[in-house]
């Protein structure tokens, strides 16, 4: 979504929450669009999961659905994913508190699925052995989407040794570790669990739907640093 339809949403969403009902003559003039566009940018908020229910054609209106009054703030699928896992980053830390509560109000506040997405996205994140932290890679978003959404992704990857192969996972989980963003999965060719630093990932694609596993261990950090549950630290 580029500036101009992000802030028009946005202002097509505030003037909506004003009133019980707006002619739809009016509500376009107000956001100085055709009534084409109009319909167009109705049906965005509907894809965020705003609902607005209203009849086209002469004297046509349109509403927000009842219980569909929110705070003025439209995300897309991306924005969300890097909200929760900064979240997610900061309960780790000394707003360990204020960081969980904002999470929870942000689930309160969005759309129903987008809350879903937020909820599932935190289940898929986690920061262990926290150190400082680095700027996110921008594979993050799409990974740790694809987790919430249940798919296999593939990708290359270099190893320690310079070597490079191409790997099939599921059961994706991002964390950050020893100031490191690093990929835990299932590896489907090697049939057990596999830790990815993210830096070393190139060329991700989403693979199809899979089964969601259930992570290696409870306790994943006491899993990394026992060289996963063996013996000292381990790293693929």
């Amino acid at each position: 979504m580029d500036h101009d339809v992000a802030a028009r949403t946005l202002l097509l969403l505030t003037l909506l929450q004003t009133r019980p009902a707006w002619p739809a003559a009016e509500l376009a003039e107000r956001i100085g669009v055709s009534p084409r566009t109009l319909r167009r940018d109705l049906r965005r908020l509907a894809e965020l999961g705003y609902e607005v229910v209203g009849r086209t054609g002469p004297g046509g209106h349109y509403r927000l659905a009842v219980g569909a009054r929110v705070p003025p703030m439209v995300f897309d699928d991306d924005e969300v994913v890097a909200l929760v896992v900064g979240l997610r980053m900061a309960e780790q830390g000394q707003a360990a508190e204020a960081a969980a509560r904002a999470l929870v109000k942000l689930r309160r506040i969005l759309p129903r699925r987008l809350a879903a997405l937020a909820t599932d996205v935190a289940a898929h994140s986690e920061t262990v052995v926290l150190d400082r932290a680095r700027p996110q890679d921008a594979l993050l978003g799409p990974l740790t989407a694809a987790a919430a959404a249940d798919l296999g992704v593939r990708f290359a990857y270099t190893d320690q040794h310079g070597t490079t192969s191409r790997r099939r996972v599921d059961s994706v989980r991002c964390l950050f570790v020893r100031g490191r963003w690093n990929v835990l999965a299932y590896d489907l060719d090697r049939t057990d669990w596999r830790v990815f630093r993210l830096d070393r990932i190139r060329d991700v694609v989403g693979d199809g739907a899979t089964t969601r596993r259930d992570p290696p261990a409870d306790d994943l950090a006491t899993w990394l640093r026992t060289d996963f549950g063996r013996s000292a630290t381990g790293r693929d």
